[in-house]
């Protein structure tokens, strides 16, 4: 009786403990992620700008989305009770994930100040999501 439970007790232990881990961790990844998404937008965006953005360059935009996506995906899983910080880290995901599009659309349309012109809302909007991450891991004393 007590042999059988004691596979079923170590196995929530050991989840128990690793979703600890990946809390403690939490706020430095998030604002990690912040920091990169922000590098990144305003890299594409001036590679726009200069006209050498193509196709072929468009993962090192998306990459960096996809990895923040999954980032959040995990800390949905992780938690019953979501921080205000993962909701403000999604919505930075998402404002990334507009800027992307309008890299990609208007990489074709335009480029100089009238593509910079066409993608300064998307960057601001996105720089200012990545403040308000920082600001709720603040708060919540994660970084």
């Amino acid at each position: 009786m007590v042999g059988g439970s004691r596979g079923w007790v170590k196995a929530a232990l050991a989840l128990a403990l690793l979703s600890g881990c990946f809390w403690r961790s939490y706020g430095r990844l998030a604002a990690t992620h912040a920091d990169v998404l922000v590098g990144i937008a305003r890299k594409g965006v001036d590679l726009v700008v200069a006209g050498k953005l193509t196709a072929e360059s468009m993962p090192e935009l998306t990459y960096p989305l996809e990895r923040a996506e999954a980032f959040g995906r995990q800390a949905f899983r992780e938690t019953k009770r979501p921080p205000p910080s993962l909701h403000a880290f999604m919505a930075l995901v998402a404002r990334y994930r507009d800027l992307v599009d309008a890299v990609d659309r208007v990489r074709r349309e335009k480029k100089g100040w009238q593509a910079e012109r066409a993608l300064a809302a998307p960057l601001a909007a996105v720089k200012k999501a990545a403040d308000l991450v920082r600001a709720s891991l603040r708060e919540e004393g994660r970084i």
